[in-house]
C-alpha cells in the first residue's frame, strides 16, 4: 500500500505534519498548566504559568495563523479566489483557462509603428 501524499489531490496541503507537532504540544503545555494548579503562589511559579499560558496561546495561533497566510500566499499566486480547485476558480466562479489565442488580423510588420 503506497504511503498517502501530504498534500490533497487538488493541491490543497495537508494538514498531518501540523496535527502531528502542534497537538502533542498543546496537550504538554496543557498537562504542565495544570500541574502548576497545586503550586504554591509564588513570583516564579506565576511567570512560568504565564509561560506556558502564552505558549499555548502561541500555538494556536500559529496552528490557524500559518494556514491563512498560506491560503493567502495561493490565492495571490494563483490569482483566483479558490486557488485549490481544479481547475482554479476565480471569485465570480469561473473557472480560469488559458486566454483564447486569436490569430492577429494582418501578418506582423516589424516597421509598424501601430497607426494605421
Amino acid at each position: 500500500m503506497p504511503k498517502p501524499r501530504e498534500a490533497k489531490r487538488s493541491g490543497e496541503p495537508g494538514w498531518q505534519w501540523r496535527r502531528a507537532v502542534i497537538f502533542p504540544l498543546i496537550i504538554f503545555a496543557c498537562w504542565r498548566l495544570m500541574i502548576m494548579e497545586n503550586a504554591p503562589d509564588t513570583v516564579v511559579n506565576q511567570t512560568i504559568a504565564w509561560g506556558w499560558i502564552v505558549l499555548i496561546i502561541s500555538l494556536a495561533f500559529f496552528y490557524t495563523g500559518f494556514a491563512t497566510a498560506q491560503d493567502i500566499a495561493a490565492i495571490l499566486a494563483t490569482r483566483t479566489g479558490l486557488p485549490y480547485a481544479s481547475p482554479p476558480v476565480a471569485v465570480d466562479g469561473e473557472p480560469l483557462g488559458p486566454e483564447p489565442y486569436e490569430p492577429p488580423s494582418r501578418p506582423f510588420n516589424p516597421n509598424d509603428t501601430g497607426s494605421h
